[in-house]
C-alpha cells in the first residue's frame, strides 16, 4: 500500500519543489525502518521486498502501452531513491531491535534456591 501511495503522489511538484517525491521517499525510509524496529532485520528485508516487487510491476507496461512511473527526471529519482531508502532502512535497522511488552509489575517474582 507504500508503494501504490508512493506512485500517486512522487509527480506531484508545487513552487518548483518534487514535495510528492520526497513524501514518498520519506515514507518508504521509515515505514522500512519501523518495520526493521517492530519485527527485527526480516521485517524490513519483506517490506522492503514487497515495494520493490511492486516497483518491478510498474516497470511492465500496460495494454494502452504507457507505463505507470514515466521515464524522466522524476520518475527515475522515485525508482531510484525508493530503492536506496529501501536499502537504507534495512541496514539501519538495529540489531536485535523487536518490540516487546515491558514486564508486568503484577508478575510474581521468584529467587532460585
Amino acid at each position: 500500500m507504500i508503494a501504490v501511495a508512493g506512485l500517486a503522489v512522487h509527480r506531484h511538484v508545487d513552487a518548483g519543489l518534487p514535495w510528492g517525491l520526497v513524501l514518498a521517499l520519506v515514507t518508504a525510509l521509515f515505514a522500512t525502518t519501523a518495520a526493521g524496529i517492530l519485527a527485527g532485520r526480516v521485517g524490513a528485508v519483506v517490506l522492503a521486498g514487497g515495494y520493490a516487487a511492486v516497483l518491478v510491476l510498474t516497470l511492465s507496461s500496460r495494454a494502452e502501452g504507457d507505463y505507470l512511473v514515466a521515464g524522466d527526471t522524476l520518475g527515475y529519482a522515485f525508482l531510484l531513491g525508493a530503492l536506496v531508502a529501501l536499502g537504507i532502512g534495512v541496514v539501519a535497522t538495529p540489531r536485535g531491535a523487536r518490540h516487546t511488552s515491558p514486564a508486568r509489575r503484577s508478575d510474581p517474582r521468584t529467587l532460585d534456591p
